[in-house]
This record gives structure tokens, sequence and C-alpha cells, in this order.
């Protein structure tokens, strides 16, 4: 585990994940966000999740991570907001399927925010998912898309 001496925990995560990108590249962090969303294997990187849950990860090493491993299935595809590798899209397709609404949520966020048309047809789909925030993100990610 990093700790505040070593990150500053407390930063945003736009500075976590560009501090994160220094310390692995791009591609590498990429690499490691796609292996963390699809395998929740935190313990083979603990030091992964101080970059990308912040303060917050000390807190959800305790916990296990548990019944709200969607958080760390949200946090993975957040970081690719900030940083960005093309190899990453299949991962963001996969978080539109997600389970949860909270990964699916995140991931229409980066879909809009990277232009993704390639998921253009997963994010119509979606403007019909039970959760309210995940129609809402659909709607401004096709917007983007087409914009």
């Amino acid at each position: 585990m990093v700790t505040a001496d070593d990150l500053p925990l407390d930063a945003p995560p736009r500075v976590l994940i560009a501090l994160a990108v220094d310390r692995w590249g791009s591609v590498g962090l990429m690499v490691r966000c796609a292996r963390l969303y699809r395998e929740m294997d935190w313990g083979a990187e603990p030091e992964l999740l101080s970059y990308l849950a912040g303060r917050a990860e000390p807190r959800w090493a305790a916990l296990g991570y548990g019944t709200q491993g969607y958080f760390v299935r949200t946090w993975a595809p957040r970081a690719m907001l900030y940083a960005w590798d093309a190899r990453a899209v299949t991962v963001v397709q996969e978080a539109l399927a997600d389970e949860h609404w909270r990964p699916r949520e995140m991931a229409l966020k980066v879909v809009a925010h990277r232009r993704l048309e390639a998921a253009a047809d997963a994010v119509a789909a979606l403007r019909a998912d039970p959760s309210p925030r995940v129609r809402a993100a659909a709607e401004r990610a096709l917007h983007r898309i087409a914009g």
C-alpha cells in the first residue's frame, strides 16, 4: 500500500492518474486497469489501488473489497478519463455490460469523453437501462459521439 508520504492521497483523480502515468506510462496503466477490472486481483498490485482510489483505498483494503467490488470495477474505467490507450476500448465495452450500474455509468462517461463511436450500439441499448443515472449517461454519450 502506498501511503500519504508517497502519494498525495487526497488529490483529485486527475492528479493521481497523472502520477500513475508517470509511474507506469499510459499503456502500462491501462494494462493494469484492464487486469484489475477483469480479474479483480488487487492483491497482485496493491499500489495501483492507491492511485485509483486515493484516500479510500486503505479502507477498502481493510474491508477486503467484499460485496462492493463494483467500486473497484468503477475505479478502473475512471482512470480512462484521464489516461488512455486505444487497447482500453475493450474494457470500456465490457464495463458497459457490467452487472452493477456504477461501472456502466463510468464506462459511459469514458465513451463520451473519448468519443468512442465503436461503442455506439451498446450505448444506445443503455437508454433503456433500469438505472436512471445510466440512462442519462447513455443519452449524454450518444449526444457527444454524434456531436
